[in-house]
């Protein structure tokens, strides 16, 4: 029984649990489209982020198997599943295909069949990414943004919901300023540590990498104050306060960039959201406060 619970927790650790968070963006179009209170869009919604999470933890399973000889001289990956021989290759490709069998099926069987090809896409992208294209420098970046897409598309898909190019300018630099703030972590540690935490991190330099976060800092907060303003967005929700709002977005970008400062700790968002409370207090700042605007 014991050796079952403890192969277990190396299945959940291969699938990596941890990073479905993000796929909570699938809910996004539906809560600004006033949707949140209907059971039906919940459900879609739902099922369009636990089909999204299969897929995506089939995709880590295939990284981590494709990786697997890079992670085992790794300082920290070398801990990983795989990489520490815990898992077999064999197994681990035998978990890939029951995440992504059970994504497509999800899909295929409880929700719009287009949210079945946005799921083929992502999956798609990510193997091409994980074979050729996370090599390459700054486009390894834009493909993760166009991941976060996909997961807006499939949120849109499932509860029938138009995406504005609001959503969708303001989730593509959000995504590239957490990209790049992690690159900029990777190669800080490879600058002092001279351990590549990825293969073409030493292709980076330090200017372009604070530039570009400076850059997408300051071209979120205009944005979004634009949007908050915007005439559209007045007349779409029926408040004059959304702006509000702008005071968490601000708030949270000068609390992200003083953390990725800081050396005390790997850059991953994931892990800053789970464990640095003044952020997690930010952002649910903004959600309520974005809730009661439009909601109530």
């Amino acid at each position: 029984m014991q050796y079952r619970l403890t192969k277990l927790s190396y299945f959940i650790t291969l699938i990596r649990i941890q990073q479905w968070i993000k796929n909570l963006f699938v809910f996004l179009p539906m809560f600004f489209n006033k949707q949140f209170v209907s059971y039906d869009s919940l459900f879609q919604a739902s099922i369009a982020f636990i089909s999204f999470s299969f897929v995506a933890s089939a995709i880590y399973c295939f990284n981590d198997i494709i990786d697997v000889e890079f992670d085992k001289s790794h300082k920290t990956k070398k801990n990983r599943p795989i990489a520490s021989g815990v898992i077999s290759k064999r197994e681990a490709k035998i978990c890939l295909s029951v995440c992504v069998v059970l994504g497509f099926l999800l899909s295929y069987f409880f929700s719009e069949f287009g949210l079945l090809w946005v799921l083929v896409s992502y999956f798609i992208i990510n193997i091409l990414y994980t074979l050729i294209f996370k090599q390459i420098i700054v486009l390894d970046v834009i493909l993760i943004a166009t991941s976060f897409v996909l997961r807006l598309l499939a949120g849109g898909v499932a509860t029938s919901t138009e995406l504005s190019h609001w959503i969708i300018i303001m989730v593509v630099l959000l995504a590239l300023f957490l990209a790049f703030a992690k690159r900029r972590d990777e190669l800080i540690i490879y600058l002092e540590e001279k351990v590549l935490v990825r293969k073409n991190i030493n292709k980076y330099s330090l200017k372009f990498l604070d530039t570009t976060l400076k850059t997408l800092s300051l071209l979120i907060i205009i944005l979004y104050l634009a949007y908050s303003f915007s005439p559209e967005i007045k007349m779409q929700f029926n408040s004059s306060y959304i702006w509000l709002t702008s005071i968490f977005v601000v708030l949270g970008l000068f609390r992200y960039n003083k953390l990725i400062k800081l050396r005390h700790s790997y850059v991953n968002p994931t892990k800053i959201l789970l464990k640095d409370f003044p952020l997690q207090l930010i952002v649910a700042g903004w959600i309520i406060s974005f809730y009661i605007i439009i909601y109530v």
